[in-house]
């Protein structure tokens, strides 16, 4: 019986395509995986083109790991369609429109509640950096990885509220296919 299970084992490793190994991606769920605050953060990303050369990328937390009606939102803006490393530039969440590579994150609390802003934090040693693995102007697809710190907007917390001051999101990887026109 062992030897069936061992030349089972085999052959499935000698049949494996790690080529098809890519950004894990779990039912129901995006390709968005991460660490936030040192806990496993899974989330699904979509991303429209902000003209020609660049994109705005959101990130949404996936359904099944929303905890008390809590969900956030990550948002970077106008980042390029190219490969290379870019470092995320700090922005408040509502001057969006023209900072490039700016990047926020939102936490609503329930479904009629306004929610927790945080900003990107910039200060040494945090290294808020966004990379472009690779894309495909064929197929539109998209994939990188981002490490970046964010802190509660304090325009935004509310007395007796209970929310993270920090928020960092380390080590994530991402596939997306940008979606609308050029």
């Amino acid at each position: 019986m062992k030897n069936i299970l061992l030349l089972t084992l085999i052959g499935f490793l000698l049949n494996c395509d790690n080529k098809k190994i890519g950004v894990p991606q779990l039912p129901n769920c995006g390709n968005f995986m991460a660490l936030k605050n040192k806990q496993e953060w899974s989330a699904s990303p979509s991303a429209t083109f902000f003209n020609r050369d660049s994109i705005n990328l959101m990130v949404e937390e996936c359904g099944s790991f929303r905890t008390h009606g809590e969900v956030q939102w990550l948002s970077i803006n106008q980042l390029p369609i190219r490969t290379g490393r870019y470092p995320l530039q700090a922005t408040r969440w509502d001057a969006l429109n023209g900072t490039p590579l700016s990047a926020w994150l939102y936490t609503r609390i329930g479904e009629n509640t306004t929610g927790i802003r945080y900003n990107l934090y910039h200060a040494a040693p945090e290294a808020n950096e966004i990379t472009i693995d690779k894309y495909n102007p064929k197929t539109r697809q998209l994939d990188g990885h981002l490490n970046a710190t964010f802190v509660i907007d304090p325009e935004s917390a509310a007395p007796g509220q209970s929310q993270t001051d920090t928020i960092r999101i380390q080590n994530a990887i991402f596939s997306v296919v940008v979606s609308g026109a050029i």
